[in-house]
């Protein structure tokens, strides 16, 4: 049986950086810019859980999503571009850290005697028994478009939730409706 010691020591930390994608209002974003980012709460529901949400190396579906957001419209909005450094990473599409979320899982529900918990609570509990800085995963959209018959889509999405702010490294506007550059 494997224990959280186990566990942690199966995370790397890494000084490999990418380039995140943060859709928002223009508001926001000029809020953002000046002053800094602010984690999402940990029961917000948020898909990955507590962290500030990034598409990875994907402008356009930062500028789709934030398109898409109820709270925004009318509203101009704006893309962000950050690097962001991993560190230690909670990848999760490496079926290594798939397993590893899977076992922190089952301790939930063995400790707890509940079925009931969440993506996001199950990976908030191994995040933070793991030091974890950032998490990956990739989503796939409701509506996604599969190309011709196949199960290929171009709407597939690299998402960051990256916990600890300090493994934001930049943080720049590059894209509002009221610039219109990109």
């Amino acid at each position: 049986m494997m224990t959280a010691i186990l566990m942690q020591n199966r995370l790397q930390t890494s000084d490999l950086e990418t380039l995140g994608y943060h859709g928002t209002s223009q508001a926001v974003a000029k809020e953002i810019e000046q002053t800094s980012f602010k984690l999402s709460a940990p029961d917000s529901g948020a898909f990955l859980g507590e962290g500030v949400y990034f598409f990875d190396n994907q402008p356009s579906q930062a500028k789709r999503w934030a398109r898409t957001r109820r709270e925004f419209i009318g509203k101009p909005i704006a893309v962000i571009e950050s690097r962001i450094r991993y560190g230690r990473l909670l990848n999760l599409t490496e079926n290594e850290h798939k397993d590893l979320l899977n076992w922190f899982a089952g301790e939930f529900r063995r400790r707890s005697g509940t079925e009931n918990a969440s993506l996001a609570a199950i990976i908030d509990i191994a995040a933070e028994k793991l030091n974890v800085e950032v998490v990956k995963a990739v989503r796939i959209p409701r509506n996604a478009g599969f190309l011709m018959g196949t199960s290929f889509s171009a709407d597939i999405e690299v998402i960051l939730a990256v916990r600890n702010l300090t493994n934001i490294l930049s943080k720049v506007i590059i894209w509002s409706q009221l610039n219109k550059p990109v």
